[in-house]
C-alpha cells in the first residue's frame, strides 16, 4: 500500500523508496534507487535521481533537481 501522495502528473519510478506522508506535486519525476525520507515536499517539476538521499522533513523547491550523490 503506497502510504505517499504522488500526483497524477508526477512519476516516481519502481524501485524509488519514498517515506510515509511525504509529498511529491505536479510533472516531478522521482528516479529508481532514490531514498525520499518520511513528511517531505517536493513542488513542481522536481526531479531527483538515482542514488540521492533525502532525509525526513526535507523540502523541495518547484523546479529544482537534484543529482546522484547527495545527501540532504
Amino acid at each position: 500500500m503506497q502510504n505517499y501522495f504522488c500526483h497524477s502528473t508526477a512519476i516516481a519510478e519502481q524501485g524509488a523508496e519514498i517515506g510515509k506522508d511525504t509529498k511529491i506535486w505536479h510533472f516531478s519525476h522521482i528516479m529508481k534507487g532514490a531514498e525520499i525520507g518520511e513528511r517531505c515536499i517536493l513542488g513542481q517539476n522536481v526531479f531527483v535521481a538515482d542514488g540521492v538521499k533525502i532525509g525526513n522533513g526535507v523540502k523541495i523547491q518547484n523546479n529544482v533537481s537534484v543529482y546522484s550523490g547527495v545527501e540532504c
